[in-house]
């Protein structure tokens, strides 16, 4: 039988793509062990339309270390691929170390997310130039993180000004100590002076003998911060002790300090759910952290307390008072209070959003709102211009070619300046393509149009709606859980080693496959999509009826261990909603929200029985009296939480 000539040339072109691709994994592996000459080798074989071809010519740069002008000839022909943006930030450095200030600035403005260096660089360059800079450096000075040393000049500047005082000095001594960074406290506090700073070894007495440091004499400034960390290590391990303690000797600290500590006690007993917590707040007065502002709130929630919630929210700044999370709970409050008509114009407008709150807000409203947002399904144009954008196709070859960090790379870049059809598109072509977490990742970033298909798909359907209904479980919340866990790449790992769609750890496996009666490798399979899923849901079945058969429960459980989903449990029955806001751990509480409303999300696509996600949450049971945690108890699929 004779081969049609397109079918040859058909594979006459495959065969020279795969040996173009060949040529670049050569080069590429070559340049990354500084084979430079095997490198040249095999770039000199890679044609100038090949569409990885900006790597090569990339790499060749940065192998020759070529001065700025080379540098800005490659960003003005490539502009369309991140290493254009690599090498401009490269540039902005350069330029900003060499204090050439009209160099860097031409960088600058250029760059979409310039990181803290670059800011500090242009606030030095502005301060050159006579721009008034006090506040945003002053703003960017008080934080608990390490910032990078092109900072350094800005902030002595801002010293010999007068406009960095000891007292912001202070502050950032307080926040490192409260983010547990003593390194940088002690760089904080060795730039205090003598009547202001800490003694040397402050801290390390304070770590090592807390109780012990806070009867000590506080004579300065930095000692008494010293002793108000020493209050909290105290409060982290026995808040009741640690207000004992300050009962005694918060005599000997001004006012505001002594707030503070009640306000400090009044943050880790709320965490671990005492219900004295209020009290300590309110001798704490107004918050004086952030920490201290949404723990108050939490704790507020948790005791029924909807004045207090709502006058908590208030005194948030407003970045954080208009956050999803807390215009929800400030709606409730005003409905609490009986103020409907504020409360449903606030559910009115969050309901238009689509996460947790969303839909919690969309239930509390009398009447249901007809618009919602509008739907778009991509079409055949579409998908074309998707297929070919040449972001998408370097990203797609890259993945191809193993490189998946430059592929999320050029992905990412690609979808800049898209419309929501174009990201649709690109949503679609992922999901064509198996790319399941870039498909969702995609489509999660529309904002007037948007296809649900795509945020929420359903990859290895057959598989999970066999396993869920064999172990009676929701398929809808399975699904949740498994968006939420991996985004469906079936060879996702998490740091301490767990795998797979549903994320397991081999221990967790092990017991599995023993429950299941398997053999005793078994387990070894759990990287393989259908042993996951069956594995996965058989745990999921395990805890949700160990946990009163309860989704909120048992969520929280398969992220942080069973026995803490008990420990966080009430004295009393408590709304749903209420315990999840109220989860120590922020990991866990984002995690819920969102399996949750994942879950609602694919009921709503799959069919089936309506179910309010406030029914989902229900009432969570009082907690059982002779409850006992052990470290087993602790552990979730994805190891120790």
């Amino acid at each position: 039988m004779r081969l049609s000539t397109s079918l040859i040339l058909l594979f006459l072109s495959l065969s020279a793509q795969a040996s173009v691709d060949s040529e670049f994994q050569a080069a590429r592996e070559a340049y990354q062990k500084g084979k430079f000459e095997r490198f040249s080798k095999h770039a000199g074989k890679i044609p100038e339309n090949y569409p990885l071809a900006p790597y090569i010519r990339f790499w060749r740069l940065k192998a020759n270390a070529p001065g700025g002008a080379a540098l800005q000839k490659f960003i003005d022909d490539n502009p369309d691929t991140p290493l254009s943006d690599r090498l401009r930030n490269d540039l902005a450095r350069l330029y900003g170390r060499a204090e050439d200030w009209a160099a860097f600035q031409a960088q600058y403005q250029a760059i979409p997310r310039p990181d803290q260096e670059l800011q500090c660089f242009d606030l030095r360059r502005r301060l050159a130039s006579g721009g008034k800079v006090e506040a945003e450096g002053v703003a960017l000075w008080r934080t608990p993180r390490d910032l990078p040393s092109s900072c350094d000049p800005l902030f002595a500047a801002l010293a010999e000004r007068g406009a960095l005082t000891a007292e912001d000095r202070l502050a950032r001594l307080r926040l490192a100590l409260d983010a547990g960074n003593l390194r940088l406290a002690r760089e904080v506090n060795a730039r205090l002076g003598a009547d202001v700073a800490m003694e040397e070894d402050a801290l390390t007495r304070a770590q090592r003998n807390s109780g012990h440091f806070l009867e000590s004499a506080a004579n300065t400034a930095g000692q008494r911060e010293a002793a108000l960390h020493a209050l909290t290590l105290i409060a982290k391990n026995d808040p009741e002790i640690a207000a004992r303690a300050w009962e005694a000797r918060q005599g000997g600290f001004p006012e505001a300090e002594q707030r503070y500590g009640w306000g400090q006690i009044g943050v880790h007993a709320a965490r671990r759910h005492d219900p004295r917590a209020t009290a300590w707040f309110a001798r704490a007065g107004t918050p004086q952290s952030e920490a201290q502002l949404l723990w108050k709130t939490r704790a507020c929630l948790r005791a029924g307390k909807w004045l207090d919630v709502y006058t908590s929210i208030e005194a948030m700044p407003e970045a954080l008072r208009n956050e999803p999370v807390w215009r929800y709970w400030k709606a409730r409050a005003l409905k609490a209070l009986n103020a409907h008509y504020p409360a449903n114009v606030l559910f009115a407008k969050l309901s238009q959003e689509i996460n947790y709150y969303g839909l919690l807000a969309e239930e509390e409203l009398p009447t249901r709102l007809e618009a919602r947002p509008a739907e778009y399904k991509v079409t055949p144009d579409d998908l074309k211009g998707a297929e070919a954008h040449i972001g998408l196709k370097r990203a797609l070859l890259l993945r191809r070619l193993g490189d998946s960090g430059n592929a999320v790379g050029e992905w990412d870049w690609a979808l800049r300046g898209m419309n929501d059809r174009q990201i649709l598109a690109a949503a679609e072509l992922a999901r064509r393509e198996g790319w399941y977490d870039r498909a969702i990742i995609s489509a999660d970033r529309t904002r007037g149009e948007h296809d649900f298909d795509l945020r929420y798909i359903a990859p290895y359907r057959d598989l999970a709606t066999a396993y869920a209904h064999t172990n009676g479980l929701d398929e809808a919340w399975v699904f949740g859980l498994m968006r939420q866990e991996s985004r469906f790449v079936d060879y996702a790992r998490s740091g301490v080693g767990a795998s797979g769609l549903m994320q397991i750890m081999p221990a967790t496996a092990k017991w599995i496959a023993n429950q299941l009666g398997l053999g005793r490798k078994a387990y070894a399979g759990v990287k393989n999509p259908e042993t996951n899923i069956r594995f996965g849901t058989f745990y999921l079945k395990h805890i949700y009826d160990s946990l009163d058969q309860s989704p909120v429960l048992a969520t929280a459980g398969y992220n942080a261990g069973p026995g803490r989903a008990r420990k966080w449990q009430a004295e009393t029955p408590l709304e749903g909603a209420i315990y999840v806001e109220s989860i120590p751990f922020s990991e866990t509480r984002d995690y819920v929200k969102k399996v949750l409303a994942n879950a609602m999300f694919y009921r709503n696509r799959f069919g089936g029985e309506a179910r309010s996600l406030k029914d989902r949450l229900g009432t969570i049971p009082a907690r059982a009296k002779n409850f006992t945690i052990s470290p087993e108890d602790e552990t979730s699929p994805q190891g120790p939480g």
